[in-house]
């Protein structure tokens, strides 16, 4: 028995049950919607079933193989639910550490600014540090920033950041389902050693049209599906553009009517997705889906002395931002087979242009200053994704991917002109082009009603000019079902990354640039073990414990100078290599008995560094948070209002500072300042103070008479206006201690929005 389960717009459901109520017997539909039981011949009471959708019985008489389409009631709400199996729950489920989010976990919560968030969503989960606050960093299992894999619709991408972290480039308004996986890794997934977070969007209304409309302090969002051919074919579009420069171009224009030196600062972002859908017949259906993101930053500025024309001129553009495209096709070879083929484009881009002009007094002429950089990364490749169901006992994927990379980390110009017409011109110029194929397969086997085991291998192989790297990466998981209400897991992974994003700074900032593995730097290797115990309380309560250790080689930090924009054409000599380590445990505790939702997390973790170059034995990484804590509060009052609370609480990130001040000897003959040497005893030898803050937010809902539904939401952004430090100043005192004072700049921020739906 196999088939597709759609809502009833057409839009295929992922992670649907499909139980044979008879046989005690069912299967989850995949990230694509479609599902394969194998039962004997006979009659059988099948339930098909989601937690958004309807539940579907069917009674079913089986003499061969049968194709069976199934289509749920979409926001089925009745005043009871009994939920008697969900195959998708962690007790039944083989991973560690496997997070899924629908549409519905955004749609109330604590969101920065009234804008649903993906990324800061997962920054709240267990075992993922957030980095600096605001910023979007996702540090999983004591990872860094450039080692999680986001793809979008099999599609990854570079950057995902909007506004400097403030929003991430993923519109929740058409996202249909993340599975976030920071442990027990599949076989078909690589290419990051931390997480993975697979993101899909909907599909489009195969019915009737229908979309929203949403206008926030700070952005806009619309957001508009339908059929194009009813039944066959779909679309779905959404757009979202934030009106930041609308703000800021009023406000300078207005501060520069007082004074003399002229200001302008204009900065936009907007993010386009789109996807058509085709039905062919059946056993056939095809998609593409294209997103666009793009930020803009430019700074203008004129500074006037004795004439009315400007004597120096500061103009700045930064540009960054993500293309992409995938085109999709699904296939049903029977009834055990289901295969899908992508094929994908991503590019990346980052371009800056800087020029200053000043204007000499003395004499005529100028000194003209003009620095250019354009980086870029290409991406073709295809994704071969097979779903083998042979019998109910064993579920097998395998699959081949293949990807060619083109990095262009610098395109760099740079032009020095003055009064008396000497020119310096520098010039940068590199490139790298690489291939990457990938061979998977995975099987998850059911021994018996208590015992489940998956087990895989993740092969690849990256080439770059004559080096070739080959990875063989084994996974397997375990699940062992210790009673009805409880399991115990435990997973091992490999992973291996051939890629590496180096920064001049801690933050996550467009100007930072991709590399890939070369002769001269390996790729980075982890190796994770992790297990953990999972039930169902009484009273509506579910509690997860989970601990890892995980174990990082050939990690890279970049060595060089603290400039926006450092030269690639020497990388490989600008790094350290060194290796790391994390470790810790995970509590999950939640509650729901309809109306309100208690989720508590605590995290204990470690997470070190060994840099040779840097220090001679250990040391903690910078954002090596020893505890973190979080609850989540939901309540609804009535069909009308709902509110949320959050307080979020982790150690304090972590920094360096002198512990002592040398005094240099004077050198007879020399010039010496004696200004002193500072002496370090570690890096990251100080914690800032704790971080915290209460989160607190309201809906206001209503229907109007057409059947629209109208929502006013207002929130607060630390409620109680904690300063928590973004960074550090440091002195010394006069007896030659020192002494160092966190700065914080995000006081309480209110903010609402509006949205209609339609």
């Amino acid at each position: 028995l196999s088939g597709y389960i759609y809502q009833e717009n057409g839009e295929t459901v992922i992670n649907a049950t499909v139980w044979d109520i008879i046989s005690n017997t069912g299967t989850l539909t995949n990230e694509h919607g479609f599902y394969s039981l194998t039962l004997n011949e006979g009659k059988h009471k099948i339930r098909f079933s989601h937690i958004s959708c309807g539940e579907h019985t069917k009674d079913i008489t089986l003499e061969g193989n049968k194709s069976q389409n199934i289509y749920l009631k979409a926001d089925y709400r009745i005043n009871e639910v009994v939920v008697t199996a969900n195959l998708n729950s962690p007790i039944y489920t083989t991973q560690t550490g496997k997070v899924s989010l629908s549409a519905r976990d955004f749609v109330s919560g604590n969101n920065f600014m009234s804008s649903p968030d993906v990324v800061k969503k997962l920054q709240s989960l267990s075992g993922v540090a957030s980095g600096t606050e605001l910023i979007s960093g996702l540090y999983v299992h004591g990872g860094g920033n450039d080692e999680n894999l986001f793809l979008l619709d099999g599609t990854p991408l570079y950057q995902v950041n909007h506004a400097g972290g403030l929003f991430s480039a993923f519109n929740t308004d058409i996202v249909k389902n993340i599975d976030f996986y920071k442990s027990g890794f599949p076989a078909r997934y690589g290419g990051r050693l931390s997480s993975v977070i697979d993101v899909r969007t909907n599909n489009g209304n195969m019915k009737e049209y229908h979309g929203s409309f949403t206008l926030g302090l700070l952005e806009g969002r619309i957001q508009f599906e339908g059929p194009i051919i009813k039944d066959r074919t779909s679309f779905n579009v959404a757009m979202r553009r934030t009106w930041l420069d609308l703000f800021t171009a009023p406000a300078f224009a207005i501060m520069n009517t007082s004074r003399r030196d002229k200001q302008n600062v204009r900065y936009a972002f907007h993010d386009i997705n789109a996807k058509v859908t085709h039905i062919f017949s059946e056993k056939s259906r095809a998609d593409i889906s294209l997103y666009s993101g793009n930020d803009l930053l430019k700074v203008n500025n004129k500074a006037y002395f004795y004439t009315s024309e400007p004597s120096n001129i500061d103009k700045f553009n930064l540009q960054w931002g993500n293309l992409t495209a995938s085109v999709n096709w699904k296939y049903i070879f029977s009834h055990k087979l289901f295969a899908n083929f992508t094929g994908v484009y991503t590019h990346n881009r980052s371009k800056f242009d800087y020029l200053s002009e000043e204007k000499l007094i003395s004499k005529e002429g100028s000194i003209i200053k003009t620095q250019n950089n354009h980086s870029t990364i290409n991406d073709f490749g295809y994704r071969m994704e097979f779903d083998y169901r042979p019998n109910t006992w064993n579920h097998i994927r395998f699959g081949s991917n293949y990807m060619h990379h083109i990095f262009m980390p610098q395109n760099f110009y740079s032009k020095y002109d003055n009064a008396t017409n000497n020119e310096l011109t520098d010039r940068i110029k590199s490139q790298y082009k690489s291939n990457e194929f990938t061979f998977y397969a995975e099987d998850e086997i059911s021994l018996s009603s208590r015992l489940k085991l998956n087990g895989g291998i993740h092969y690849t192989m990256f080439s770059i000019a004559s080096t070739k790297y080959h990875s063989v990466e084994p996974r397997a998981a375990m699940n062992i079902k210790v009673c009805d209400n409880a399991s115990f897991k435990i997973s091992y992974t490999e992973m291996s990354q051939f890629m590496h994003q180096l920064s001049a700074t801690y933050l996550n900032l467009p100007t930072d640039y991709w590399v890939p593995s070369t002769e001269r730097i390996t790729p980075m290797r982890s190796r994770q073990y992790s297990a953990g115990i999972y039930s169902r309380l009484p009273y509506n309560i579910k509690l997860s414990i989970e601990g890892f250790y995980k174990t990082m080689h050939n990690l890279i930090e970049y060595n060089g100078d603290n400039q926006l924009n450092p030269s690639a054409n020497d990388w490989e000599e600008s790094v350290r290599t060194g290796k790391g380590k994390a470790y810790g445990a995970e509590t999950d505790i939640s509650y729901s008995n309809g109306k309100t939702s208690i989720d508590v997390s605590y995290t204990l973790s470690w997470n070190k560094r060994f840099f040779p170059d840097f220090h001679q034995s250990w040391y903690p990484d910078k954002f090596d948070n020893r505890h973190k804590f979080s609850i989540n509060l939901s309540h609804k009052f009535n069909n009308r209002i709902d509110a949320y609370a959050s307080w979020n609480f982790h150690s304090g990130n972590r920094i360096t500072i002198p512990t002592q001040k040398v005094e240099a000897p004077a050198i007879p003959g020399t010039e010496n300042s004696n200004e002193g040497m500072m002496i370090y005893e570690a890096p990251n030898n100080v914690s800032l103070p704790a971080y915290h803050r209460l989160d607190l937010g309201i809906n206001f809902r209503k229907t109007t008479k057409r059947g629209f539904e109208r929502i006013w939401n207002v929130s607060l952004y630390n409620a109680y206006c904690r300063m928590n430090p973004l960074y550090a100043t440091i002195k010394q005192n006069p007896n030659g201690t020192f002494t160092g004072k966190g700065q914080g700049i995000f006081p309480i921020i209110p903010s609402f929005c509006y949205t209609l739906k339609f």
